[in-house]
C-alpha cells in the first residue's frame, strides 16, 4: 500500500514509439518508469497538441501536477531523460519544494541542467527564466 492507502502498482514495459515523428522509448520495471527522447522540446510540443485535442485546451500546470500525484498515489515514479540527461521526474520518489512552487505538487521536479542541455537555445532561455523564478520565490519565502 502507498502512504495514501492506494494499492501500489508494478509496471513491466519495453516500448519504442513515435509521437508526431519524435522517437520515444519507455522502459519500466517495478515502480520505476523511464521515458527517453532524443528531442524533448518536440516531444513536449506534440504532447501539448495531443492533450489539447483530447481536452479542448492545452495541458498545463494542474494537469502535470495531477499526473505526478496520481503516479505517487500508486507508488510509481516516472523520469524523462533527454540526450543530455534527466529533464523531469514525477511521482512517488520525488519530494521537491521547487516542484510545489512551480507545478503545484512536491511530486514533480524539473532538472534544469538536463533541460538546458536537451532543449537547444529555446530551452536555455526557458531554464534561465525558471531559475530566476525559483530564486525570487526562495528569496520571498526567506523574508
Amino acid at each position: 500500500m502507498t502512504p495514501e492507502g492506494e494499492r501500489a502498482l508494478e509496471v513491466t514495459a519495453d516500448l519504442s514509439v513515435e509521437v508526431d515523428g519524435v522517437p520515444v522509448r519507455v522502459q519500466a520495471s517495478g515502480s520505476e518508469i523511464a521515458v527517453t527522447s532524443a528531442d524533448v522540446r518536440r516531444l513536449f510540443a506534440a504532447v501539448r497538441v495531443a492533450g489539447g485535442a483530447a481536452t479542448q485546451g492545452s495541458p498545463g500546470r494542474a494537469d502535470l501536477a495531477r499526473v505526478a500525484d496520481t503516479l505517487a498515489d500508486h507508488g510509481l515514479t516516472a523520469r524523462l531523460d533527454g540526450p543530455a540527461g534527466r529533464v523531469l521526474s514525477l511521482g512517488a520518489d520525488v519530494d521537491s519544494a521547487a516542484g510545489s512552487a512551480l507545478v503545484g505538487t512536491r511530486h514533480a521536479r524539473l532538472h534544469p541542467a538536463g533541460t538546458l542541455r536537451s532543449s537547444g537555445p529555446a530551452g536555455v532561455l526557458a531554464a534561465a527564466a525558471l531559475l530566476v523564478g525559483v530564486a525570487v520565490l526562495a528569496r520571498r519565502r526567506g523574508r
